[in-house]
Formats: structure tokens, C-alpha cells, sequence
């Protein structure tokens, strides 16, 4: 079987810009050890896929390399995943965007509106409701509704494991959906870099729906 040209790609790219592995582990605060691993595809001492799927993103963007040229000669599987233990979501701000909170003032002014057009009507015998036909069996129509708003269109959520938070955030706000940030400690991780996400990338989200991504911390 022919060798992939990941690690290759990476030592030359390395070479060609006179860097050593000691400067990428400062730069990148990836351990030598696993730069090392990655340039020589000995796969056996990297940690669970989840994260070296991330080292191999941060080293190859720092080379000036595009990931997703170098991911597909991943052998994901190599490890068993790690089970991480879901934290509490109530110990967790949770983030509204602007459609979310436009949407609660909108419903709760129509709340009030109704209810106050009901006080107005008990008074004077009128109701904010008319009947529309001129049969008792005519659907009753309520005037003061506006139009229905159709959603926005759903959008595809992007691979946002090996991305640091920020950049996550942004990709998830541009579909428009919500997010929560559940924060883990794994000492081989770069500090604030995605290591897992909920829906998995490609699932279509938008607005009113929520994102969980795992952060290193």
C-alpha cells in the first residue's frame, strides 16, 4: 500500500517555509510529540480521532495548507472516541439572537393588544372579533392579527470541530440559529478549540434552533 501523501505534504510545507517543530508547537501550542506523529502518519500515538482531527486542521492552516485536501487521509477510526459527561445546560448562559428576541416581543405585544381590546369590548359590547359572513356558521376573523411571517430558510451547519470558539460562533450565527457553549478540560487540546458539536455537520439548522458545541478550557 502506497503512503498518503499527508505527512509528506506537511514536512515539505514545514521545510519550505525553514520552520522547525519547535516553532509550530510555540505557535500553535500543539505538543511536538503529535506534530511529529502527524508528519510521520504514526497515527497509533495521537490522542482520540476527535481531537487529532483537530491538531491536523490547526497545523495544516498554520503551514498555509487546506485541511480539507489533508482530512480525507485521516484514518479517523483509529482510537475509540472519548465519552465526555454532558454538563448542565442551566449552568449555562444560553444566547438569543435578534430573531429569537423580535419574535417574544412580537407575540408578547399581541398578547396585550388582545387582552386590552377584550377589557375594551366587555365595556361597549364589541369584541376585537367580527363575523365575516353573513350565517352564524361564518369563521370568526380576528382583525388585529397581522399576516403570518414565513421562516427563514434552513442552512447546512459547516465542520466546526478544530475551529477555535469565535470562529464557531460566527458559522453558527450566519445560519441563524442559537448556541450553547459546554466547556471542557483536556490538557492535549489548545485552549478554546471546538472538540465535538450537536446537530452534526451537514444537518440543516435555523432559525429557533439550537447548536451545542464542546470547547476545550
Amino acid at each position: 500500500m502506497s503512503p498518503s501523501p499527508l505527512g509528506e505534504s506537511l514536512r515539505s510545507a514545514r521545510s519550505a517555509k525553514g520552520l522547525t517543530l519547535e516553532d509550530a508547537e510555540r505557535v500553535t501550542r500543539i505538543p511536538r510529540k503529535y506534530l511529529e506523529a502527524l508528519e510521520l502518519e504514526n497515527f497509533s500515538i495521537l490522542p482520540a480521532p476527535v481531537y487529532a482531527r483537530g491538531f491536523l486542521r490547526s497545523y495544516s492552516q498554520y503551514l498555509s495548507l487546506n485541511p480539507e485536501d489533508l482530512l480525507p487521509f485521516f484514518p479517523v477510526g483509529h482510537v475509540e472516541e472519548p465519552i465526555l459527561d454532558p454538563l448542565p445546560e442551566m449552568g449555562e448562559p444560553r444566547t438569543w439572537n435578534v430573531n429569537s428576541l423580535v419574535a417574544i416581543a412580537v407575540v408578547g405585544f399581541l398578547v396585550l393588544l388582545v387582552v386590552g381590546l377584550y377589557t375594551l369590548g366587555g365595556d361597549d359590547g364589541s369584541s376585537a372579533f367580527s363575523n365575516q359572513g353573513a350565517g352564524n356558521d361564518a369563521p370568526l376573523v380576528n382583525q388585529d392579527d397581522p399576516a403570518p411571517v414565513a421562516a427563514g430558510p434552513a442552512s447546512a451547519l459547516p465542520e466546526l470541530i478544530g475551529l477555535t470558539s469565535e470562529e464557531a460562533i460566527s458559522q453558527i450565527e450566519a445560519t441563524g440559529a442559537s448556541y450553547i457553549i459546554v466547556g471542557t478540560s483536556e490538557g492535549d487540546v489548545p485552549l478554546g478549540q471546538v472538540i465535538a458539536q450537536h446537530p452534526a455537520a451537514g444537518e440543516n439548522v435555523g432559525a429557533g434552533e439550537l447548536v451545542t458545541i464542546t470547547v476545550s478550557q
